[in-house]
């Protein structure tokens, strides 16, 4: 009989058709992952409203906890503690109705750091706030933020993270061992390919998506795009994702303005799924995430798996799967410089060349195919209990 397993975070989807990534993306994944081998997961969720509903076949209880952390650092603490509340509520419901086997928390900004139920809760790094969003303008409050995050870690029975810098800094910080633990690959995506056909089909184009944030790496892409696609009449860029704040304007509209006359050659896609991202990847000519920190980000895994070289960052997580021309590029944060000459690099790659980079890739990514990455989590879980017998 398999376990039942809960995933607990500040925020999901609120309806089946809104995209989803990152931290929400990870937790999707692996319910549907665990779900098929046997178990039964289910999530607690932050929401604006407390409800019980499905998002593609799996249970989603939300519960109405504030969803904007903002004001004072007080202000902010008491709103994270009335969160934590309303999720051990919930909890403690559901384990009344079937033991909770184990509690996994999506670790940011101190989900978890009031597990009470006798089953372990696991923390798994989702961020660790004063590294990764030091550079941020959306989320003001770091500093209370980590703090929250490390009460969490020192509470959680184990933590995972599946990159070493973070996992790293956070370990070090509250003095516990985290476990380096692969995020898997969604082999399993139907993929559609409406818009690429109807938007980007014979188009050769350099890729972005996610959110266009300072510490993603954006703010350096605008800097070298126009020089790029000044370089190559026939290139395009793309971008897919969220429309972030920067400098009090949008980064969309900042990109815009530097391009220039070259602003004819550049696509603003907007957030989309999954099925219709998927074929946007496969066809680009390169996939670019120059993050300045990053947390082995799902959009690495998801590019190399299907087929495309990466640009990508020294010392933000990347090396754990990039190896810099061998599978893909590796430039330092932030240097508009070495991202255009690695652009210009890509560009320059014949058919053989770019054929063995791209085998390079595949094989980079045997610890995070789904049957050995869910099954390692699966002995990690198997042991927590074993250590935490009721």
């Amino acid at each position: 009989m398999g376990m039942y397993i809960v995933f607990v975070t500040a925020f999901f989807a609120e309806n089946e058709k809104e995209p989803i990534a990152g931290m929400p993306g990870y937790i999707y994944k692996m319910v549907r992952f665990l779900k098929q081998r046997g178990h039964q997961a289910e999530i607690v969720a932050g929401a604006g409203y407390s409800r019980e509903w499905k998002y593609k076949g799996i249970t989603v209880y939300n519960c109405g906890t504030a969803q904007e952390l903002e004001g004072s650092t007080l202000a902010v603490s008491m709103k994270i503690l009335q969160r934590e509340i309303a999720f051990q509520r919930k909890l403690k419901e559901l384990d009344k109705i079937r033991k909770i086997d184990i509690v996994q928390y999506a670790g940011w900004s101190g989900v978890g750091c009031l597990h009470s139920l006798t089953c372990p809760g696991i923390l798994r790094i989702s961020t660790y706030s004063r590294i990764q969003y030091k550079e941020s303008e959306i989320f003001k409050k770091v500093e209370c933020y980590s703090f929250w995050e490390r009460m969490a870690g020192r509470h959680a029975d184990g933590i995972l993270s599946p990159s070493r810098v973070l996992g790293n800094q956070l370990g070090k910080d509250i003095h516990k061992k985290v476990v380096l633990m692969e995020t898997p690959y969604d082999n399993s995506v139907i993929e559609d390919d409406r818009l690429y056909q109807e938007r980007l089909d014979g188009k050769s184009y350099f890729l972005f998506y996610g959110q266009t944030s300072i510490d993603k790496g954006f703010e350096v892409i605008q800097d070298v795009m126009p020089e790029l696609l000044a370089l190559y009449e026939n290139l395009h860029f793309v971008v897919a994702g969220w429309n972030s704040p920067q400098s009090g304007k949008d980064a969309i509209g900042i990109l815009r303005r530097k391009l220039g006359r070259y602003a004819e050659r550049f696509i603003y896609l907007g957030p989309v799924s999954q099925p219709t991202l998927f074929p946007v990847i496969r066809h680009a000519k390169c996939v670019l995430i120059p993050s300045l920190i990053d947390n082995l980000p799902n959009s690495c895994l998801e590019a190399l798996y299907l087929g495309q070289i990466v640009i990508g960052t020294y010392g933000t997580s990347l090396e754990q799967l990039i190896e810099d021309q061998v599978n893909g590029y590796l430039v330092k944060p932030g240097s508009r410089k070495e991202l255009l000459s690695a652009a210009k690099k890509v560009c320059g790659l014949n058919e053989e060349e770019r054929r063995c980079m791209v085998e390079n890739s595949m094989q980079s990514l045997e610890r995070y195919e789904p049957a050995y990455a869910v099954r390692k989590l699966e002995k990690y879980y198997e042991w927590a209990v074993t250590h935490k017998r009721r």
